[in-house]
Order: structure tokens, then sequence, then C-alpha cells
């Protein structure tokens, strides 16, 4: 859903107790656990693209590449619009400010934010452009807006949809780039998180629990894509629009102490 998960689970830790190694594992863990359900439901564009980046790889390195297929341009726009997130990520963590995404006032603050963009989504004229004809432009303004949706509270799905129609996707394109741009971002820093929480003498793992989250987080994220897909085309984000506000106010409540402790 585009209300942010990671400012979710912040204004959570904020009202249960602090986010410890064991906590942010899990919380990496059901993020990895939302990329099945984006391979479920895109199963074809994620089949085609890993056939298409290895076949792109031979190409290159027989020194004839090629990327004007449709298939192709699609996985350049991938590639590029990876590149802002991984770079703005690894910047964080050098520079010592991920502290930053465990802030209550930033998810507040981040939470409007979400809402406005949600809110324009739907005052967004239609776009025009796919994956056939799609300027490789588009593919940096979606990669920004997901690279500043590294905050917590700015949501990234929101971020890469309301991106990609300022590029001037179609509604349709919108929605599934977005999706298909979150597996490598998702992935990557995924695997980083759990190599370092695994080393952590604090960390403990509960089988059953981590299982029952992996399924529920799979379930509610095939829905939930489902659901963004029939509200975009029917110009309902701005149902989002409303949460994310009611969130906002509550997280400046939990950062105020006025409820919670």
């Amino acid at each position: 859903m585009p209300i942010s998960s990671s400012g979710h689970l912040v204004i959570f830790h904020a009202l249960f107790g602090e986010g410890e190694d064991s906590n942010l594992a899990f919380t990496v863990f059901l993020h990895l656990a939302t990329l099945l359900s984006v391979f479920i439901i895109f199963h074809k564009d994620v089949w085609m693209l890993t056939c298409e980046f290895f076949s792109a790889a031979s190409d290159c390195l027989k020194g004839k590449p090629n990327f004007k297929t449709p298939e192709r341009r699609f996985l350049l726009m991938v590639i590029l619009g990876s590149i802002p997130a991984a770079v703005v990520g690894a910047a964080l963590m050098l520079l010592g400010f991920d502290d930053i995404l465990e802030n209550i006032f930033v998810v507040a603050a981040m939470l409007i934010i979400t809402a406005a963009l949600m809110f324009f989504v739907d005052k967004l004229g239609k776009g025009t452009y796919t994956e056939k004809n799609a300027p490789l432009k588009a593919a940096w303004v979606v990669g920004l807006s997901q690279a500043v949706a590294i905050f917590p509270g700015l949501s990234r799905s929101g971020s890469t949809i309301f991106g990609g129609l300022l590029g001037g996707l179609t509604k349709e394109f919108a929605v599934r780039f977005s999706f298909i741009l979150s597996i490598p971002t998702i992935l990557g820093a995924g695997l980083v998180t759990l190599a370092g929480t695994a080393r952590s003498d604090s960390l403990e793992i509960e089988p059953l629990n981590w299982l029952i989250g992996f399924i529920a987080a799979t379930i509610c994220g095939i829905f939930a894509i489902k659901f963004i897909k029939v509200l975009i085309s029917s110009s309902k984000f701005y149902v989002f629009s409303i949460y994310c506000l009611l969130a906002s106010a509550v997280a400046f409540l939990v950062g105020f102490g006025v409820i919670g402790g």
C-alpha cells in the first residue's frame, strides 16, 4: 500500500518498544516476503526481464549491445531506475545518517508529503508512455522518487507511481514499473541488512512466528497490489491521502508522548 510500511513500523516500535536487531531482521524478512507477492502478480515481466538480462549481458560481452527492443528498453529502465536508491542508501550508511530512518518526527512529516503526492496522483494527466516508447529520463524520475522514499513515512510505491505519472507513463505501466523496480532495491537492501543483523548476538529467530509473518505479508501484498490497480484506474487514490494524514497525526502524538509511552 502507498502508505509507507516502514513509517508504520517506526510508529509501532515507538508504541510497543525499541527496535532491537531481532525486530529489524523480522521487519526486513517481511519486506522480502512482499517481494514474493510482486513475483506472483508480475511473474511474466519478472521472467522476461531475467531472460533479457542474461541475453543482454551476453550481447555486451560480444561487443554487440542492443537495447532497442521494448523488452531491452524495459530492462534498461529498471537498471537506471535502481541506481539513485542504491547511491542514497549507501551514502546514508557510510555517513552515519541512517539513524534518521528511525525518527518518529521524520515519519510524521514524510506522511504529510505522502498524503500530498497521493492526492495529486488523481490530478495528473493521462500519460502515453509504456516500455515500448518511454524516454529514459522517465526511469530517472522514478528512480529519484524511489531514492527519496528511503525516508520512512514517504511511501516507496506511492512516490514511484507519482514519479512515473509525472514522467508521462500510463497509469498501468506506472504501477507495473513501480513494483518491478522494487525488486532489486528491496532485495539488495534486505540481504545487506540481514547479513549485518545475523552477526548480532541479540538476534533471536522464532521459526513459527517468522513463517506466519512471511505468509501473511505475501498474501496481503497480493491483495494490496490488486487493490492499488483498482484505485488508480478509478482515480480514487485520494483515499490513501486521507489515511496518511490521519497516520501523520498519530505519529506526532506518539512523538510528543501524548499517546503511548
